[in-house]
């Protein structure tokens, strides 16, 4: 059985629990997923966000993992993060928010991965902090 996305995608039933739900905030693109920590959730989330960040008119994006579950292998976050960075370089900020301590070493991981690829990534573990540093960009004068 197959169903719509939040973006109006069609997906399989089986990843029906998957849900990404994106909201414009002044001067970015809010995302937030949740379902199942997969390779496949994660990369899929990190492409949707960054198709609607682009359709939207925005440059800075703030993502929120709320993918459940174990956490992925270093190989694994390694092949997601490569596959996404020529995209994620093209935006000016990219904040992300790990709120699960637990989930930390995984996400400095991927901070890294994507840092030295180009993308102007930086790590938060709550969403006021990321906020700020999404609007100091909009604050500077060029």
């Amino acid at each position: 059985m197959r169903s719509k996305d939040s973006l109006g995608h069609t997906v399989e039933e089986k990843a029906s629990s998957y849900h990404l739900v994106a909201e414009e905030r002044p001067g970015y693109l809010h995302a937030r997923v949740s379902g199942p920590r997969t390779a496949e959730n994660a990369q899929r989330f990190l492409k949707e966000a960054y198709e609607e960040c682009v359709r939207k008119g925005h440059a800075a994006l703030l993502l929120e993992m709320g993918l459940t579950g174990p956490p992925l292998d270093m190989a694994s976050i390694f092949r997601v993060i490569a596959s996404r960075a020529p995209d994620g370089a093209t935006l000016k900020r990219i904040a992300y928010i790990e709120p699960s301590p637990t989930d930390i070493p995984s996400a400095l991981f991927a901070e890294t991965v994507a840092n030295n690829r180009g993308v102007n990534v930086r790590l938060f573990k709550d969403y006021a902090a990321a906020d700020r540093w999404l609007a100091s960009e909009g604050r500077k004068k060029a």
